[in-house]
């Protein structure tokens, strides 16, 4: 078996479904996102970690046309913000992360965020597999051991906001918790956030990179965590730390917490539980956790199997347009998946969800690929302009204008 991932980071998401393979399957790595790359290699199935960016989108197209099987794997977890509220995505007129999913399958985390990727219209792309990244983690987790001091650790997302504003009430929120931290010297305070951020605050930082391994070794140092949301809150739960939210957003939450401080007033009681947690609010933090994440250990073979089930489907198909079964791992719950909205009425102002003549839109897609693709030219044609040797050859070339070159050597 050959596997085309378009990637050029996350690595960590796909590597260890590569061990579970062992050597009998290439993996190949793909970074140029290129189409015809992709055909000409002919592999039996096309991996990737979202699947927004427009040359996945159109590297997908392709396995298509070809009846060549996608799947992407699950990045994090859902979070409001990002979903409705980040310019990258549909309320910046770019297109929707996961409405649809484009790929022909989509590998879930856990039920919460298969039961909402469903609701976006993708109930019959829906897998449940858990996240290979954290195998490890989920396998070696032991029983929370009770530091000597009171510890803990804060943390942010990679990205403290989509827009200025966002940013802005991250960072007022921050400032406010290390202001009452700072009063509390029985508290000793890790700080674990993005580099920008540290130094706004004026913190010492616990970040030297963004990997589980050493996210465990800075949460096991702890005894409660309180971070803004993110994926880190899996694996704070994973390793038994009772997790607060910092947010002052006031949007929705996908992934909920036991704890949470979204105003100034909150700090104090919630930092007061969370180093003496009471057995009910530890008890619904693992109901949570088993609700958001498959914790087994096990999801690099479970994304290994549905690989090996999603091309087996591929060539059982002949000459016909793929189909795929609902469930193929046959592990999902019954649920009632709502029926999606319009996108239009998602992100209303959106030209392109205002449309509904089929024949414009495949002009405005045809007008699209045609600038991306002069865009590009352009990029590697001043790439190529601003490359040392050439600037040496155009100063010279200029001067020699100016001055013969005979005379320097008069």
């Amino acid at each position: 078996m050959k596997v085309w991932c378009l990637l050029r980071d996350q690595f960590a998401h796909v590597k260890p479904v590569e061990a579970a393979f062992g050597r009998a399957v290439e993996f190949v790595y793909d970074d140029e996102w290129d189409p015809s790359a992709l055909v000409n290699a002919s592999p039996d199935i096309v991996l990737c970690v979202n699947d927004y960016p427009f040359d996945i989108a159109r590297c997908l197209d392709a396995a298509r046309e070809q009846r060549i099987p996608s799947l992407d794997l699950q990045d994090g977890i859902l979070e409001w913000r990002c979903q409705f509220e980040n310019s990258l995505f549909g309320a910046g007129g770019g297109a929707p992360q996961h409405q649809p999913v484009l790929a022909d399958k989509i590998a879930c985390i856990g039920q919460q965020s298969l039961r909402q990727i469903a609701a976006w219209g993708n109930a019959a792309k829906v897998e449940l597999t858990g996240m290979p990244r954290l195998d490890q983690l989920c396998s070696s987790r032991g029983v929370s051991q009770k530091s000597e001091g009171t510890r803990v650790l804060v943390m942010t997302a990679k990205n403290p906001g989509f827009t200025p504003a966002q940013r802005e009430t991250t960072i007022r929120s921050l400032n406010d918790l290390k202001g009452y931290l700072d009063s509390q010297p029985q508290i000793q305070t890790l700080w674990r956030v993005s580099r920008g951020v540290a130094d706004i605050l004026g913190v010492r930082n616990q970040l030297s990179e963004v990997c589980t391994a050493e996210l465990r070794t800075a949460v096991e140092q702890v005894d409660a965590v309180i971070t803004t949301p993110s994926t880190a809150m899996l694996e704070a739960m994973l390793l038994h730390k009772p997790v607060a939210a910092l947010d002052y957003h006031n949007v929705p939450s996908f992934f909920q917490t036991a704890w949470r401080i979204s105003a100034p007033d909150h700090i104090h009681g919630v930092i007061r539980e969370l180093l003496e947690p009471s057995v009910a609010k530890l008890a619904y933090q693992s109901e949570i956790l088993a609700d958001s994440l498959i914790c087994d250990g096990c999801a690099s073979h479970r994304v290994r199997r549905l690989m090996e089930k999603m091309v087996a489907v591929a060539k059982n198909s002949g000459r016909n347009d793929l189909c795929f079964p609902t469930d193929l791992l046959d592990q999902q719950n019954t649920y009632h998946f709502f029926q999606p909205k319009r996108s239009a009425e998602l992100y209303p102002g959106h030209s392109v969800f205002e449309e509904n003549n089929l024949e414009s839109l495949r002009v405005r897609l045809a007008r699209a690929a045609s600038e991306n693709a002069r865009l590009k030219a352009e990029n590697i044609d001043l790439k190529r302009q601003a490359e040392p040797g050439v600037q040496f050859k155009k100063g010279i070339r200029r001067l020699s204008q100016i001055v013969p070159l005979r005379s320097f050597f008069n």
